[in-house]
C-alpha cells in the first residue's frame, strides 16, 4: 500500500539507461524519456508505480508486458528493447516515439476525416493481426495507447494487460477487471474469457470515436460506462456523422456487437472489410468526450441481460426455422425463384435499357430545385428516385448530391438517385441560459436533443455553474438527435496576499487568516492554541484564493526547547533522511480517514490528516533526523509502520 520513492530525474539504471524527463503517466506505470548510453539513442523507460512495486500481481503483470511485447516485431507496434530491476525500480526500456497519442490527435482535430480514420484503423488492425498471430491479445486498445509519429506512422503501445490467447479470463482481482471503461468489451466488463474478439470490439470503439468525435457509451463513473457496454443498444455512428458511408457503418456496428460470435471471425476479416469500405469514404469535423477514464480496476458487471437477449434471439431463430421446415419444399423453391426474378428485374431496369445502344451523359442537377432536376433528367430519357435529409446549409427542396455523378455515360432510362434537402430541422432549440447542466440535459432529452461539448467561461454578472451560452442558439431549427454545445459559467475566485504567520501563536495565526477569509486546514504538531507556528504551506506574499485553506506546522515552546537540546546533544555525524511518502487509498467505504505520522529522534509530527475516496493517491515529502519511521493510519487503525 505504501512505498518510499525518490526524484527519478538523472538516475542511471543498471549503469546504462539515464532518466531524462517524465513524458507520460498511466494507471500502472509512468513513462520517462531516457538515453541509452551504450547505443547512444533515445529510449522510453516505463517504471512501475512505487505503490505497486511490492504487489506481486502488479509486478507479474508488468513483466507480462515485457514478455508480450518482446515477442512482437512489427512496424505498427512499439519495439521493446530491455527489462530490468535496479535501485528498487521495475522498468521496461522501449522504442522512443516522437509524436503524439491518437487521443491527443482526436482532441486536437475533433472528429477525423473518414478516409483518415479508416487508414488509422487499418494500421492498428495490422499491428493487432501480428500480435494475434503470436497468440497475444492486447486487452486495452484505446487512443491513449496508439502513437502517431511525426511522419504519420501508427504504432500500438502498452501491452500492460495483454493476455495469451488461451488465458481463462480477464479477472485480476476478486470481482474486478483491468481495462479502460470507454473501450472495454462486454466480455471484459463481465469478467468472461477473452480472445481476439476483445481487441476487435475495442478497435470498433476507437473507430467510432475517430468518425464521430465521441465514444459510443458515456457515463459519470467507470462502472456506469461498463454497464452500458453490456446492456445498452449502440447508437449508430451516422446519428452524429451522417456522412459515414453505410458500408463503413456496418463495419463499426459489427465490430461493436455485444455477442463476440456476431463480430468478425478475426481481425484480418475486419481489415478486409475496412479496405473494401475505403472506396466509399468522405468526411470532416465535431466534438470531444466529456469524461475520460484511465486503465484501472473496474468491478465486473452483470451480463445476464446480454445473455437473455442472445437466448431470446436464438429462440426467435428457432421458431422461424421451424415454420420454414413445415412448408412443402416445392413452395419454398417457387417462392425463391419469384424473389430472384423480381430482384433481378429491379436491378436490371435500374441500370437503364440494355436493349438500346443509346447512351446518355448524366447532366449536373446538384443545386437545382428537385422539380427542375426531375424535368432535366426526364428530358434526357433518365428515370429519377429521391430521398430527403435535413441540411441547414442547403435550402429546402434543393438537390444536395446525385448518383451517378454528372458527366458519366449511362444507358438511357438509367435511374438517377437524388438526395434532396429538407432544409433546417423541425425542432426548435430551447434557450438554456441560466440552467444547470442537469436541467439542460433533462430539457433537451424531452425534445430528442443531447448535450454536446461542454466548455467553461467567466461572467461575473451570472451565478456560478449555470449555462451562459450555447450553440446552436435558442430558437434555432434543428433535427432530432442534434448535439447542443454549451458554455458553463466558472467564476474566478478573488485572491488575497498570504500573511506571514510564522512566530505567531496558533490562536493569533487563526485570527490573522480569518480576517482575510482564509482558514487553517491541517496542523502538523501541537494543536494547543498557545503553540507557535514554525511553518506555513503557502509562503508569505503569495496570492491565495479567498476562502482557501492553509496547512500549518506548530510546536509548544517547551517542545521547541527540548528539541533544540536534543539536536545540540546529538553528535555531529547525525544524518537528515529525506524521502517521499506515496499512499493509495484502498477499496472500501466512500469516505475513509487517512492519517500519516512521521517519527524521528526529535519526536513525531502529523504530515497528513484528511478524508479520501478509494483510489485517491496522497504523495507527501518527508524528512527526519536519525531513525525515521512512517506510520499510516486508515480509519483510526495502524495499517503500515515502515522505516524511511
Amino acid at each position: 500500500m505504501m512505498s518510499i520513492i525518490q526524484n527519478l530525474k538523472d538516475i542511471i539504471l543498471d549503469n546504462r539507461y539515464k532518466i531524462i524527463d517524465k513524458i507520460g503517466v498511466g494507471g500502472m506505470a509512468d513513462v520517462y524519456k531516457g538515453q541509452d548510453s551504450l547505443l547512444g539513442r533515445a529510449v522510453a523507460i516505463k517504471i512501475l508505480h512505487a505503490n505497486f512495486a511490492n504487489d506481486d500481481e502488479f509486478v507479474t503483470r508488468f513483466k507480462r508486458e515485457a514478455q508480450a511485447a518482446g515477442k512482437l516485431n512489427h512496424p505498427n507496434i512499439v519495439n521493446m528493447y530491455d527489462v530490468g530491476y535496479d535501485q528498487g525500480l521495475h522498468y521496461i526500456v522501449m522504442e522512443y516515439v516522437e509524436g503524439e497519442t491518437l487521443k491527443e490527435y482526436i482532441v486536437r482535430n475533433k472528429k477525423l476525416a473518414i478516409d483518415e480514420a479508416v487508414k488509422i484503423a487499418i494500421a492498428i488492425g495490422e499491428g493487432l493481426e501480428h500480435a494475434h498471430a503470436m497468440g497475444i491479445v492486447h486487452c486495452d486498445i484505446k487512443p491513449h495507447n496508439v502513437m502517431i509519429t511525426s511522419n504519420g506512422r501508427v504504432k500500438v503501445a502498452d501491452f500492460g494487460i495483454a493476455r495469451a490467447m488461451n488465458a481463462t479470463n480477464t479477472v485480476m482481482y476478486t470481482n474486478s477487471i483491468m481495462g479502460s471503461a470507454h473501450y472495454l468489451s462486454p466480455e471484459q466488463a463481465s469478467g468472461k474469457p477473452v480472445d481476439g474478439n476483445t481487441d476487435i470490439y475495442s478497435l470498433g470503439v476507437v473507430l467510432y470515436e475517430m468518425l464521430t468525435g465521441r465514444v459510443p457509451f458515456e457515463g459519470e463513473t467507470p462502472i456506469a460506462v461498463a454497464l452500458k457496454h453490456v446492456r445498452e443498444e449502440l447508437t449508430p455512428p451516422t446519428r452524429y456523422n451522417p456522412s459515414i458511408p453505410s458500408m463503413l457503418e456496418s463495419v463499426v456496428v459489427k465490430a461493436l456487437s455485444k455477442n463476440p460470435e456476431d463480430r468478425f471471425g478475426s481481425i484480418s476479416d475486419m481489415i478486409s472489410d475496412l479496405r473494401l469500405s475505403q472506396g466509399f469514404t468522405m468526411g470532416k469535423s465535431s466534438r470531444q468526450v466529456p469524461y475520460d477514464f484511465a486503465t484501472q480496476m473496474i468491478p465486473t458487471v452483470d451480463a445476464n441481460p446480454f445473455e437473455n437477449d442472445i437466448e431470446e434471439e436464438n429462440s426467435k431463430k428457432s421458431g422461424i426455422l421451424g415454420f420454414i421446415a413445415k412448408i412443402p419444399q416445392k413452395y419454398i423453391i417457387l417462392g425463391a425463384a419469384v424473389i430472384f426474378v423480381v430482384a433481378f428485374l429491379g436491378a436490371f431496369l435500374s441500370f437503364g435499357n440494355f436493349w438500346s445502344n443509346t447512351t446518355v451523359e448524366v447532366p449536373n442537377v446538384v443545386g437545382k430545385q428537385v422539380s427542375v432536376a426531375k424535368n432535366i433528367l426526364e428530358d434526357n430519357h433518365l428515370r429519377v428516385s429521391t430521398s430527403e435529409v435535413s441540411n441547414p446549409d442547403v435550402p429546402a427542396g434543393q438537390v444536395i448530391s446525385q448518383t451517378p455523378s454528372a458527366g458519366e455515360k449511362v444507358k438511357e432510362q438509367r435511374t438517377i438517385h437524388l438526395v434532396v434537402s429538407k432544409g433546417v430541422g423541425d425542432i426548435t432549440v430551447p434557450d438554456l441560459s441560466g440552467m444547470t447542466v442537469e436541467q439542460a440535459k433533462a430539457r433537451l432529452k424531452e425534445l430528442g436533443l443531447v448535450i454536446g461539448k461542454i466548455s467553461t467561461g467567466n461572467n461575473q454578472d451570472k451565478p456560478d455553474a449555470v449555462i451562459i451560452s450555447q450553440s446552436p442558439s435558442g430558437d434555432s431549427k434543428v433535427t432530432k438527435g442534434t448535439t447542443i454545445d454549451i458554455t458553463i459559467n466558472k467564476l474566478v475566485a478573488k485572491k488575497v496576499e498570504m500573511p506571514n504567520v510564522i512566530g505567531m501563536t496558533l490562536k493569533d495565526a487563526r485570527d490573522a487568516l480569518n480576517s482575510l477569509e482564509l482558514s487553517v486546514n491541517q496542523i502538523a504538531g501541537s494543536v494547543d492554541e498557545k503553540s507557535v507556528v514554525t511553518e506555513q504551506s503557502v509562503k508569505a506574499g503569495q496570492k491565495i484564493d479567498v476562502g482557501g485553506a492553509v496547512n500549518l506546522t506548530t510546536t509548544l515552546k517547551e517542545e521547541a526547547k527540548s528539541k533544540d537540546e536534543k539536536s545540540s546533544s546529538s553528535n555531529s555525524g547525525s544524518n537528515t533522511t529525506n524521502g517521499t511518502v506515496d499512499v493509495t487509498v484502498p477499496s472500501g467505504s466512500k469516505e475513509q480517514s487517512l492519517r500519516i505520522v512521521v517519527q524521528d529522534d526529535t519526536g513525531s509530527a502529523v504530515i497528513y490528516d484528511g478524508t479520501n475516496k478509494p483510489g485517491d493517491r496522497v504523495v507527501k515529502k518527508v524528512s527526519g533526523v536519525g531513525n525515521v519511521r512512517i506510520q499510516v493510519y486508515l480509519n483510526g487503525a495502524l495499517v503500515q509502520d515502515q522505516a524511511l
